[in-house]
């Protein structure tokens, strides 16, 4: 994610045909991984880098690798990438095999994944006995038994390996699962009988029985379940329920490890923090061992996700994600106990954020090996024997990894390293292949509008010398801590001293967070100029909602500051939420985004809500939330006040639409009615409430009305708005703003009188900029993008034109950039920082430094005074160069053309272009529309007649050669 200028050759590839520029990238491109490979850094959206080159010459493989399997001669290394699937791989899931004795890598894409498809993979694989066949299990939520030839349902996929070919085979079908009396799952996928589970297999384990036949266990992740199963004839020979809750699943069993004796095995419970003991011959649970418990049944749990046996087997090592940390659990005694903790983190790392996500042992049990996803680094321990639990070992030192390292395994003097996305992403700016082997029946979804960021995210496979590490392990760890900014100076944002600040110290009280939808900096601000003068480094070619639509934000703009160096650290709203709001993902939500995106087998797990379902109310941890929080947490911890309008909100409204789950959680009883209101929307030509601004709809749809509120996590609990909605694209942010400023004109009264109540920290959710398509009866694109315009220069507008002015600064930004195309990255982005205290000169301010969404929060935990959330935030650059002016701006004026011009109230026809496409498309969810097809509908609508740009009808996708960051 360097920075990349305008180069002519790159101009050139949007002026050709889409195959001639396909094959001119490759060239053009290589030069600068060329550039890479001597030595620069590739600047990552999580504000940390890639310095090159990285040990063992990675190689390019599918999206996402999240297991690793060993064939029983030490020969072959499976590895299942359960991510989106990229072209390399047809859009498909698949298994790479390594053949170690020649360094052959070869991919295995399994068209029954096919982007779309009724199945997934996920983490599961492992080899038979003998060796011939492989075992990866498959996901299904809304084809859970099957049905159509195309699918599979829960099952285990049986592959043939012949010289180092998979060839797939049979199904072995997992049940559904019938729950203890008393155990109920929500709705997740297919809607099922009271007391029926959908399983979702993950973790397996190959193990020879006392009847000398092979046995299979299964994780069931969504059941709460292991299943004992015989491969042969595929009948459940075993269930052992690992549920500890009236709620299924809450303990998420992921991974699995049996004995070489095939009598005991091991299971860790993801959320549960907690391995439990199976006893395979007498078919029980013989115990559990906690792991770093939370103090708090709703805190955060401590993940443990991946293990390893030490060689003899008397150790099991067990990654704690949400912890930093190596558990050492002793397995020679009656029980299991906790004797040792290994800490991850790197040398002087005082906050949360190594994630170690994968564990390995060398063959003499002397090196312990930690894979560091949030660190980018693999952490080297020398193992200890087995004592009292006293203070974590630390780490002999570190090798730095590509971008999210998500497997590991040991074999001789080699360590094998999986990341997840390999070197990240890169421009929009060339026609993307066809998939390598193109099918029958493509699906349309593969027909992306623009260089989907999904499939840009390959994974990697590193093949590291271990004595090679070793020796220049401190030259290694050196580069780790760079990479990861550890050497970075603490500052804080210098303030001029000037005639309204006498003493240069910090005049900031107040910071208002606006989160928003998904554009590109070159979507919105590509056509930014002042007078003749083009500012910033924008396409104009690609910009859909330029200042005639967008007036505010220019303006805005133009006189705050322009950052067009700027990147959203998430992909898509999934992960874009939580890295807006807590600087960090979860280890599960970068396992499980992908899945939940690239069809419907994982469920939208984000913001509150898991399995459609509110954890705080169920009273058990939320797996999503990573150990150092959000951003509130911080708040609370430090003693600032706060308030939310809509963000980590869920809304049920009047007519169920929108994001919140359909039914209640099974704990508050029976489901509720279909419509809960006695009026469920506000007409067209209706009276508005007073609240979100009186007088009659001028909007010629219906507007849902809110049912109730309900905050996902404790600290908004009696600091949110409940009159204000989440995600919903049928209520208009003029409404929603009109509802904050009836807030915030009570706070300017009682300023007025003396009491300065408004808390310090507001976020306000402005969605709509995320557009419901073209639908007949909706907003036309340009009306929800100009609607969500004029809420942001409203606010703004309200805070400057007040007492407010002098001590409070906005932020405003985007949850992710998926729905454009841009000339720089794909996670390039707009974000703006308002206050009295940006520079003001003749000319615009415009700020080339490299920031990201983690900058944002780090500013904004600087202003407030508070410390950071994590290691990401700790280090991530301030943005001090937009208050480095004498507090001197002007009030802002805001441009309500488009109010007056009728703009935002116009919906779209029946005959609009990509009507009946939109007309199918599910906007209830934040992404659940097809931005693929949405953003060739949104194009041509904000276009009109001018063509459709290579990278928009035919986006590129890099090849190994040719990655541009």
């Amino acid at each position: 994610m360097n920075r990349m200028h305008s180069h002519p050759a790159r101009l050139l590839l949007r002026l050709l045909p889409p195959r001639l520029a396909a094959c001119l990238a490759i060239a053009v491109l290589s030069l600068s991984l060329s550039a890479q490979n001597a030595g620069q850094a590739i600047n990552l959206p999580t504000s940390k880098q890639i310095v090159q080159p990285v040990p063992g010459s990675p190689a390019r493989l599918n999206s996402l690798p999240m297991g690793t399997a060993w064939s029983p001669d030490g020969r072959y290394l499976a590895l299942v990438n359960a991510g989106y699937g990229t072209p390399d791989s047809d859009y498909s899931q698949s298994i790479a095999i390594l053949d170690t004795t020649t360094g052959k890598l070869a991919d295995f894409p399994d068209q029954r994944t096919l982007v779309g498809a009724s199945q997934t993979m996920y983490s599961g694989v492992a080899f038979s006995l003998d060796g011939s066949h492989v075992y990866v299990s498959f996901d299904s939520l809304s084809a859970p038994e099957g049905g159509t030839p195309t699918q599979t349902g829960n099952a285990i996929a049986v592959y043939s390996l012949t010289d180092g070919a998979l060839k797939p085979g049979r199904l072995i079908p997992v049940p559904l699962q019938h729950l203890a009396a008393g155990r109920t799952q929500n709705e997740v996928g297919k809607p099922l009988p009271d007391g029926v589970a959908n399983p979702l297999p993950t973790g397996l384990a190959v193990f020879k029985g006392d009847d000398g036949q092979e046995k299979l266990l299964v994780a069931d992740e969504f059941s709460d379940d292991v299943l004992l199963v015989d491969p042969a004839s595929g009948k459940v020979l075993t269930r052992f329920d690992l549920a500890s809750h009236p709620v299924v699943p809450s303990s998420y069993p992921i991974a699995i490890a049996v004995t070489r004796d095939g009598h005991r095995a091991f299971v860790a419970l993801w959320n549960e923090s907690a391995v439990a003991e199976l006893d395979l011959r007498a078919g029980k649970i013989t115990g559990k061992v906690a792991l770093l418990p939370a103090s708090s049944e709703i805190l955060p749990s401590s993940h443990p996700c991946a293990m390893a046996f030490s060689p003899d087997e008397k150790t099991l090592y067990v990654a704690l994600a949400n912890r930093d940390a190596i558990a050492a659990v002793s397995l020679g005694g009656k029980n299991m106990r906790l004797v040792r903790l290994y800490d991850s983190r790197l040398p002087g790392q005082r906050y949360f954020g190594a994630m170690p996500d994968a564990v390995a042992v060398s063959s003499d049990g002397q090196t312990l090996y930690a894979a560091n996803s949030g660190s980018d680094a693999i952490a080297v321990f020398r193992t200890k024997p087995a004592s009292q639990v006293g203070a974590p070992e630390q780490a002999v030192g570190f090798i730095p990894t590509e971008w999210y390292p998500s497997a590991m395994t040991v074999k001789g003097d080699k360590l094998y390293v999986a990341t997840g996305k390999g070197q990240g992403t890169g421009p929009n700016v060339a026609p993307q292949p066809e998939p390598a082997h193109p099918v029958a029946n493509q699906p349309a979804r593969t027909q992306r509008p623009h260089t989907y960021i999904a499939t840009l995210l390959h994974g990697s496979l590193a093949t590291i010398d271990r004595n090679e590490a070793q020796k220049d392990l401190p030259e290694l760890t050196r580069q780790v801590m760079a990479s990861n900014l550890m050497q970075a100076a603490q500052t804080h944002i210098p303030f001029a001293e000037s005639s309204s600040n006498p003493s240069g110290s910090n005049p900031i009280h107040h910071v208002i967070y606006i989160i928003k939808e998904n554009r590109t900096y070159d979507q919105i601000f590509g056509d930014l100029e002042a007078g003749s003068h083009k500012v910033g480094d924008g396409d104009s070619s690609l910009t859909m909602y330029g200042a005639a639509v967008t007036p505010n934000l220019h303006k805005l703009a133009l006189q705050f500051g322009v950052l067009d160096n700027f990147y959203d650290s998430g992909e898509v709203s999934g992960d874009g939420h939580v890295w807006s709001t807590a600087g960090i993902t979860s280890d599960y939500t970068e396992r499980d985004w992908q899945q939940s995106y690239r069809g419907r087998e994982r469920t939208y797990d984000f913001e509150g809500v898991v399995q459609n379902g509110y954890p705080i109310q169920e009273k058990i941890p939320d797996i999503n939330e990573p150990a150092s929080g959000y951003l509130w947490t911080d708040l609370a911890k430090n003693g600032k006040t706060l308030y939310h309008f809509g963000e980590f909100v869920s809304t049920k409204f009047c007519d169920d639409s929108g994001e919140a789950p359909k039914e209640k959680s099974p704990l508050e009883g029976t489901p509720e009615p279909t419509h809960f209101c006695p009026t469920a929307y506000i007409k067209p030509g209706e009276d508005v409430p007073a609240n979100y601004g009186g007088g009659k709809s001028p909007y010629p749809w219906n507007i849902p009305l809110i049912y109730r509120n309900v905050a996902t996590k404790p600290e908004l609990e009696g600091n949110f708005d409940p009159q204000y909605p989440d995600f919903n694209l049928s209520f208009p942010d003029q409404l929603r703003v009109n509802e904050f400023l009836t807030h915030f004109n009570s706070w300017v009264e009682e300023r007025k009188a003396g009491h300065d109540n408004m808390p310090a920290f507001v976020m306000l959710r402005l969605p709509n900029d995320h557009t419901a398509g073209t639908r007949p009866g909706s907003p036309t694109p340009r009306a929800s993008v100009a609607d969500n315009d004029l809420a942001v220069g409203r606010a703004v507008e309200a805070i400057a034109n007040s007492p407010y002015w002098d001590d409070t600064a906005f932020f405003i930004l985007e949850d992710d950039a998926q729905d454009g195309a841009d000339h720089v990255d794909a996670h390039r982005s707009i974000a703006l920082v308002v206050s009295k205290y940006s520079p003001r000169a003749a000319d615009p301010t415009v700020d080339h430094n490299f920031y990201t969404t983690v900058s944002v929060l780090h500013t904004m935990e600087d202003l407030l005074g508070i410390p950071p959330m994590n290691n990401n935030d700790a280090f991530a650059p301030l943005i001090a160069p937009l208050f480095a002016g004498e507090g001197n701006q002007p009030a802002y004026t805001a441009d309500y053309t488009n109010r007056d011009n009728k703009l935002i109230y116009t919906a779209n026809v029946a005959k609009a272009e990509g009507a009946k496409e939109s007309s199918k498309m599910d906007f209830t969810h934040e992404d659940r529309a097809d931005p693929r097809k949405l953003n060739v509908i949104l194009w041509k609508d904000a276009m009109g007649s001018k063509p459709v740009p290579a990278m928009i009808l035919h986006p590129h996708t890099p090849h190994k050669d040719d990655d541009d960051d």
